[in-house]
Protein backbone atom coordinates (compact mmCIF):
# COMPACT_ATOMS: atom_id res chain seq x y z
CA UNK A 1 0.00 0.00 0.00
CA UNK A 2 0.74 3.61 -0.77
CA UNK A 3 2.38 5.99 1.61
CA UNK A 4 -0.23 8.05 0.65
CA UNK A 5 -3.23 5.67 0.77
CA UNK A 6 -2.13 4.64 4.30
CA UNK A 7 -2.37 8.57 5.11
CA UNK A 8 -5.65 8.61 3.94
CA UNK A 9 -7.14 5.96 5.83
CA UNK A 10 -5.83 7.16 9.51
CA UNK A 11 -6.12 10.33 8.76
CA UNK A 12 -8.18 12.12 11.44
CA UNK A 13 -8.11 9.02 13.55
CA UNK A 14 -5.57 8.67 16.54
CA UNK A 15 -2.88 6.34 17.49
CA UNK A 16 -2.50 5.81 21.35
CA UNK A 17 1.34 5.35 22.53
CA UNK A 18 1.85 4.12 26.20
CA UNK A 19 5.44 5.23 27.14
CA UNK A 20 5.36 7.51 25.09
CA UNK A 21 8.02 10.18 26.57
CA UNK A 22 11.27 8.55 26.14
CA UNK A 23 13.54 6.15 23.87
CA UNK A 24 11.85 4.20 21.59
CA UNK A 25 8.60 5.41 22.61
CA UNK A 26 8.69 9.06 22.08
CA UNK A 27 10.41 8.11 18.77
CA UNK A 28 7.36 5.73 17.41
CA UNK A 29 5.24 8.83 18.77
CA UNK A 30 7.17 11.11 16.36
CA UNK A 31 7.54 8.58 13.49
CA UNK A 32 3.23 8.18 13.87
CA UNK A 33 2.82 12.57 13.75
CA UNK A 34 5.29 12.62 10.55
CA UNK A 35 2.53 10.27 8.63
CA UNK A 36 -0.25 12.67 9.87
CA UNK A 37 -1.68 10.32 12.64
CA UNK A 38 -2.96 12.28 15.51
CA UNK A 39 -1.65 11.17 18.82
CA UNK A 40 -2.85 9.98 22.11
CA UNK A 41 0.55 9.81 24.48
CA UNK A 42 0.51 7.73 27.51
CA UNK A 43 3.39 8.67 30.48
CA UNK A 44 3.82 9.27 34.05
CA UNK A 45 5.84 12.29 33.37
CA UNK A 46 3.57 15.48 32.65
CA UNK A 47 6.32 17.67 31.91
CA UNK A 48 7.79 15.56 29.19
CA UNK A 49 4.39 14.62 28.13
CA UNK A 50 4.14 18.55 27.52
CA UNK A 51 7.10 19.63 25.58
CA UNK A 52 6.26 16.54 23.22
CA UNK A 53 2.67 17.23 22.42
CA UNK A 54 3.98 20.91 21.83
CA UNK A 55 6.43 19.85 19.63
CA UNK A 56 4.49 16.89 17.65
CA UNK A 57 1.61 19.83 17.03
CA UNK A 58 4.11 22.15 15.68
CA UNK A 59 6.27 19.82 13.66
CA UNK A 60 3.70 17.93 11.91
CA UNK A 61 0.41 19.84 12.71
CA UNK A 62 -1.47 16.92 14.26
CA UNK A 63 -4.15 16.83 17.27
CA UNK A 64 -1.95 15.38 19.95
CA UNK A 65 -3.81 14.70 23.37
CA UNK A 66 -1.97 13.46 26.37
CA UNK A 67 -2.74 11.31 29.89
CA UNK A 68 -0.04 11.32 33.03
CA UNK A 69 -0.85 7.65 34.57
CA UNK A 70 1.45 5.54 36.14
CA UNK A 71 0.09 2.32 34.23
CA UNK A 72 1.66 -0.09 37.23
CA UNK A 73 -1.01 1.42 39.22
CA UNK A 74 -3.97 -0.58 39.89
CA UNK A 75 -7.26 0.23 37.34
CA UNK A 76 -4.76 2.36 35.54
CA UNK A 77 -5.15 1.01 32.22
CA UNK A 78 -8.84 1.46 32.54
CA UNK A 79 -8.31 4.89 33.31
CA UNK A 80 -6.94 5.37 30.03
CA UNK A 81 -9.66 3.81 28.45
CA UNK A 82 -12.12 6.02 30.04
CA UNK A 83 -10.69 8.72 29.40
CA UNK A 84 -10.55 7.93 25.62
CA UNK A 85 -14.16 6.95 25.71
CA UNK A 86 -15.08 9.94 27.50
CA UNK A 87 -13.35 11.90 25.16
CA UNK A 88 -14.74 9.89 21.93
CA UNK A 89 -11.33 9.40 20.39
CA UNK A 90 -10.91 7.06 17.65
CA UNK A 91 -8.49 5.03 17.57
CA UNK A 92 -7.11 3.60 14.90
CA UNK A 93 -3.84 2.18 16.22
CA UNK A 94 -2.93 0.67 19.75
CA UNK A 95 1.08 0.92 20.27
CA UNK A 96 1.92 -1.22 23.61
CA UNK A 97 5.10 0.35 23.94
CA UNK A 98 5.62 0.94 27.81
CA UNK A 99 8.05 -1.70 30.14
CA UNK A 100 11.33 -2.20 32.07
CA UNK A 101 14.18 -3.89 32.10
CA UNK A 102 16.26 -5.11 35.14
CA UNK A 103 19.27 -7.79 34.70
CA UNK A 104 21.28 -9.53 37.46
CA UNK A 105 20.72 -12.81 39.76
CA UNK A 106 17.03 -13.99 39.98
CA UNK A 107 17.50 -14.88 43.69
CA UNK A 108 18.95 -11.54 44.65
CA UNK A 109 16.55 -9.71 43.01
CA UNK A 110 13.63 -8.29 45.47
CA UNK A 111 10.32 -9.63 44.36
CA UNK A 112 8.50 -5.96 44.36
CA UNK A 113 10.91 -5.78 41.52
CA UNK A 114 9.75 -8.79 39.64
CA UNK A 115 6.20 -7.78 39.91
CA UNK A 116 6.86 -4.30 38.76
CA UNK A 117 8.15 -6.16 35.80
CA UNK A 118 5.52 -8.77 35.50
CA UNK A 119 2.88 -5.95 35.60
CA UNK A 120 4.66 -3.62 33.22
CA UNK A 121 5.31 -5.52 30.55
CA UNK A 122 2.20 -7.78 30.57
CA UNK A 123 -0.08 -7.11 32.59
CA UNK A 124 -0.53 -3.52 31.18
CA UNK A 125 -0.58 -4.25 27.38
CA UNK A 126 -2.93 -7.26 28.54
CA UNK A 127 -5.40 -4.91 30.10
CA UNK A 128 -5.40 -2.06 27.11
CA UNK A 129 -5.28 -4.70 24.63
CA UNK A 130 -8.99 -6.13 26.42
CA UNK A 131 -10.59 -2.71 26.47
CA UNK A 132 -9.87 -1.16 23.18
CA UNK A 133 -9.70 -4.28 21.02
CA UNK A 134 -13.89 -3.69 20.53
CA UNK A 135 -12.91 0.15 19.27
CA UNK A 136 -10.28 -1.00 16.74
CA UNK A 137 -13.06 -3.77 15.22
CA UNK A 138 -14.93 -1.07 14.38
CA UNK A 139 -12.56 1.06 12.13
CA UNK A 140 -12.34 -0.17 8.50
CA UNK A 141 -8.55 -0.77 9.17
CA UNK A 142 -6.88 -1.29 12.58
CA UNK A 143 -3.31 -2.09 14.11
CA UNK A 144 -1.86 -2.89 17.58
CA UNK A 145 1.46 -3.09 17.96
CA UNK A 146 3.32 -5.02 21.13
CA UNK A 147 6.91 -4.36 22.09
CA UNK A 148 8.78 -7.70 22.73
CA UNK A 149 12.49 -8.17 21.99
CA UNK A 150 15.49 -9.93 20.22
CA UNK A 151 15.57 -11.87 23.82
CA UNK A 152 12.09 -13.29 22.93
CA UNK A 153 13.64 -16.42 21.38
CA UNK A 154 16.99 -16.00 23.68
CA UNK A 155 16.12 -17.01 27.28
CA UNK A 156 19.02 -15.31 28.64
CA UNK A 157 20.23 -16.15 32.50
CA UNK A 158 20.73 -12.89 34.76
CA UNK A 159 17.36 -11.67 33.19
CA UNK A 160 15.57 -14.04 33.56
CA UNK A 161 12.61 -12.14 34.37
CA UNK A 162 12.79 -9.48 31.61
CA UNK A 163 13.41 -12.25 29.01
CA UNK A 164 10.06 -13.98 30.16
CA UNK A 165 7.78 -11.21 29.72
CA UNK A 166 9.42 -10.63 26.65
CA UNK A 167 8.53 -14.12 25.33
CA UNK A 168 5.03 -13.72 26.59
CA UNK A 169 4.59 -10.57 24.57
CA UNK A 170 5.78 -12.38 21.26
CA UNK A 171 3.53 -15.63 21.94
CA UNK A 172 0.47 -13.62 23.08
CA UNK A 173 0.83 -11.09 19.37
CA UNK A 174 1.38 -14.54 17.43
CA UNK A 175 -1.52 -16.02 19.27
CA UNK A 176 -3.71 -13.33 19.32
CA UNK A 177 -3.34 -12.46 15.04
CA UNK A 178 -4.59 -16.08 14.52
CA UNK A 179 -7.58 -14.97 16.47
CA UNK A 180 -7.84 -11.68 14.39
CA UNK A 181 -7.42 -12.75 11.04
CA UNK A 182 -11.22 -12.31 9.98
CA UNK A 183 -11.35 -9.20 11.36
CA UNK A 184 -9.21 -5.58 9.72
CA UNK A 185 -7.13 -5.39 13.42
CA UNK A 186 -3.35 -6.22 12.55
CA UNK A 187 -1.49 -7.28 15.39
CA UNK A 188 2.27 -7.15 14.93
CA UNK A 189 5.30 -7.61 17.42
CA UNK A 190 8.30 -5.39 17.51
CA UNK A 191 11.31 -7.59 18.43
CA UNK A 192 14.21 -4.97 18.51
CA UNK A 193 18.32 -5.45 19.67
CA UNK A 194 20.34 -3.42 21.61
CA UNK A 195 18.60 0.05 21.29
CA UNK A 196 20.56 3.12 22.96
CA UNK A 197 17.95 4.73 25.00
CA UNK A 198 19.27 5.74 28.36
CA UNK A 199 22.38 5.30 30.45
CA UNK A 200 21.42 2.24 31.77
CA UNK A 201 21.23 0.15 28.77
CA UNK A 202 24.95 2.48 27.14
CA UNK A 203 26.22 0.76 31.02
CA UNK A 204 24.86 -2.93 29.89
CA UNK A 205 26.41 -2.23 26.34
CA UNK A 206 29.87 -1.39 27.18
CA UNK A 207 29.91 -4.67 29.32
CA UNK A 208 29.63 -6.66 26.53
CA UNK A 209 32.20 -4.46 24.28
CA UNK A 210 32.27 -4.23 21.20
CA UNK A 211 29.96 -7.18 20.17
CA UNK A 212 26.76 -5.30 21.64
CA UNK A 213 27.76 -2.11 19.33
CA UNK A 214 27.44 -4.72 15.84
CA UNK A 215 23.83 -4.84 17.13
CA UNK A 216 22.76 -1.30 18.22
CA UNK A 217 20.69 0.53 16.87
CA UNK A 218 19.18 4.47 17.40
CA UNK A 219 15.47 4.65 18.96
CA UNK A 220 14.35 6.83 15.40
CA UNK A 221 15.81 4.20 13.28
CA UNK A 222 13.71 1.42 15.26
CA UNK A 223 10.56 3.25 15.55
CA UNK A 224 10.51 3.76 11.58
CA UNK A 225 10.85 0.04 10.83
CA UNK A 226 8.48 -0.40 13.17
CA UNK A 227 5.44 1.92 12.43
CA UNK A 228 6.38 1.38 8.57
CA UNK A 229 5.89 -2.60 9.51
CA UNK A 230 2.98 -2.22 11.51
CA UNK A 231 1.12 -0.35 8.31
CA UNK A 232 1.70 -2.87 6.36
CA UNK A 233 0.35 -5.60 8.60
CA UNK A 234 3.98 -7.30 8.96
CA UNK A 235 3.34 -10.23 12.01
CA UNK A 236 7.62 -9.91 13.61
CA UNK A 237 9.42 -6.99 13.05
CA UNK A 238 13.16 -7.09 14.25
CA UNK A 239 15.11 -3.96 13.22
CA UNK A 240 18.38 -5.16 11.58
CA UNK A 241 19.99 -7.83 9.70
CA UNK A 242 22.39 -8.61 12.18
CA UNK A 243 19.70 -9.05 14.74
CA UNK A 244 17.39 -10.47 12.51
CA UNK A 245 19.81 -13.52 12.21
CA UNK A 246 20.33 -13.32 16.18
CA UNK A 247 16.58 -13.83 16.59
CA UNK A 248 16.01 -16.69 13.65
CA UNK A 249 19.42 -18.25 15.38
CA UNK A 250 17.89 -18.09 18.76
CA UNK A 251 14.85 -20.17 17.65
CA UNK A 252 16.93 -23.04 15.67
CA UNK A 253 20.34 -23.64 17.92
CA UNK A 254 19.52 -27.11 20.63
CA UNK A 255 18.65 -25.95 23.72
CA UNK A 256 21.60 -27.76 25.01
CA UNK A 257 24.35 -25.97 22.94
CA UNK A 258 21.94 -22.65 23.18
CA UNK A 259 22.22 -22.41 27.06
CA UNK A 260 25.57 -22.58 28.32
CA UNK A 261 26.21 -20.64 25.49
CA UNK A 262 24.16 -18.22 26.63
CA UNK A 263 25.04 -18.39 30.16
CA UNK A 264 28.88 -17.05 29.26
CA UNK A 265 27.57 -14.42 27.06
CA UNK A 266 25.51 -12.66 29.60
CA UNK A 267 27.80 -13.45 32.89
CA UNK A 268 28.69 -9.38 32.84
CA UNK A 269 24.68 -9.15 33.69
CA UNK A 270 25.36 -11.10 36.68
CA UNK A 271 26.05 -8.32 39.22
Amino acid sequence: MKRQSIQKKINGNYALVTGACKGIGRAMACECASKGMNMLLVSDDQVALNRLMQDLCQWYRVDCRIFCIDLAKEQAPLKVFEWVMENAFPITALINNVGIGKSGTFSEMEIKEANYMITLNNRVFIELTFYFLKLLQQQPKAYILNMSSIEATLPLPYKAVYTGTKNFVYAFSLALREELKPTKVSVSVICPGPVLTNADGLSRMNAHGKRSKLLLMMPDQVAKIAIDGMLKGKLVIVPGYINAFFFWLGSKLPRSIKMPLLEKLFRVYKT
